[in-house]
């Protein structure tokens, strides 16, 4: 199997072991990672159905927005994952004078801090956002929201530093027990009959999984003490620029119910059940594998940093294919799917299935664009396209348009100036090396 992330055969040596190979993942790796992608893909499709069906249309509102809310936090961290990745992929693959490693951060340790800074901020800032967000159950969730960002903290290290270990197997098993771990809670809760609060509750609980690896998995331990390339002062900078990317980030992928709430009427939200539940049914297809498959993406990036933009092109045009043949089939069977998924509680058009389809397309483009500047060190540029993404995106939904059509509009134009950005930024670059080599 000749996969785009694989250096050419001729260039490396057959090894039976990822480890002795100096390619970025084997073909049984990938497989690994694409299983997981599929069982978390799953498990989250499974559970906007049973949130569906066992809630009813405004309480599924207030439960997407929560979900927004949680993944969005989940989100941001996510940052956390991809800069740990970069470091010790480059601290692996560069090196340094020796005895240097053991002078810088452990990642594992500097995430779960970074996670621990956020909840702070979180509790900080929760008298701005969380009776809107949240609720009459905020008493309940804000703390539970706290908790899960110190928690999830040191999954994205943990998952970070298998990633850029290229320790494939770990980082599969990562991802697909924490979603299948989320499952298993949510559909407990929903066969005991537990209401809106104990399905958000058990979404949440999935976050401290991470910590039985580390009772139980001696990789998952080898992974925990890895270090980054450079000194604490500068790792910290770097994930604060990847945090800040991943926030705008979050913002556009998970966080857009949250978005929507603060940029619409009470009454707009309360009828856009259908609208939240199609947005994250549509999008869960593309964005699930890629962000499964986005710790080998940077892996694979580093490793081949001097194709620069040129490393996109396959890719870009595979997502944007993707995204007009899933837009055809969701205007042709996404009403009826719909139906038969959650009968007489949800009507949505065609035409927007098919466009958020083809936007879910445009989002993943983005997110493979920032993984690339991310990859190749521009984390300003990385910061600058996820932001300007994001500030576009809310723009477009303060136009004066009806709420469908806004959303449609807004999940188009955010990833198209994000990903222009982003793609500037890493020609830029390459112009500069090129200079600097002549």
């Amino acid at each position: 199997m000749n996969l785009p992330w694989k250096k050419p055969a001729s260039a490396q040596p057959e090894e039976e072991s990822d480890a002795a190979s100096d390619r970025t993942i084997s073909s049984r790796s990938a497989s690994g990672v694409g299983a997981a992608s599929i069982a978390s893909a799953a498990a989250g499709f499974i559970i906007l159905v049973i949130a569906g069906n066992h809630l009813r249309s405004e309480e599924y509102a207030q439960f997407s927005v929560f979900w927004g809310a949680l993944f969005g936090i989940f989100g941001v961290l996510s940052g956390i994952q991809s800069e740990t990745t970069r470091a010790v992929r480059s601290a692996e693959t560069l090196g340094g004078a020796p005895g240097a490693a053991q002078q810088h951060p452990s990642v594992l340790a500097n995430g779960v801090l970074v996670g621990a800074i956020l909840a702070v901020l979180v509790l900080a800032s929760s008298w701005l956002w969380a009776p809107s967000v949240l609720g009459t159950n905020t008493p309940w969730l804000l703390p539970t929201l706290a908790a899960a960002a110190i928690a999830y903290s040191g999954h994205s290290a943990l998952a970070g530093a298998s990633a850029g270990t290229q320790d494939w197997n770990l980082y599969s098993k990562l991802m697909s027990a924490e979603a299948t771990f989320r499952l298993a809670t949510v559909g407990a809760v929903a066969l005991l009959g537990v209401g809106l609060l104990g399905l958000e509750l058990a979404c949440a609980l999935a976050a401290i999984l991470w910590l039985v690896f580390l009772l139980i998995s001696p990789a998952a331990r080898r992974a925990a003490i890895a270090r980054a390339d450079v000194p604490r002062t500068a790792y910290m900078k770097q994930t604060g620029h990847a945090m800040l990317s991943s926030s705008a980030t979050a913002a556009l992928i998970v966080g857009f119910p949250v978005i929507l709430s603060f940029t619409s009427s009470a009454q707009e939200l309360a009828a856009a059940g259908g609208l939240l539940l199609a947005i994250q049914l549509t999008r869960a297809p593309i964005m699930v594998p890629l962000q499964a498959f986005q710790g080998v993406a940077i892996a694979a990036f580093v490793n081949q940093r001097d194709r620069g933009v040129h490393a996109l092109i396959k890719p870009a045009a595979l997502f944007l294919a993707v995204g007009v043949a899933g837009g055809i089939a969701a205007a042709l069977l996404g009403p009826w799917l719909m139906e038969l998924l959650f009968p007489g509680k949800y009507d949505v058009p065609a035409w927007l299935l098919a466009a958020l389809t083809f936007d879910a397309a445009l989002m993943a483009v983005l997110t493979l664009t920032g993984t690339a500047a991310l990859a190749v060190g521009m984390h300003r540029g990385y910061s600058a396209g996820w932001v300007s993404g994001t500030v576009v995106s809310v723009l477009c939904l303060l136009l004066p348009l009806p709420l469908p059509i806004r959303t449609a509009v807004a999940l188009a134009a955010g990833p198209v100036a994000g990903a222009a950005i982003h793609v500037a930024s890493i020609v830029r670059l390459g112009r500069s090396a090129a200079a600097a080599t002549t």
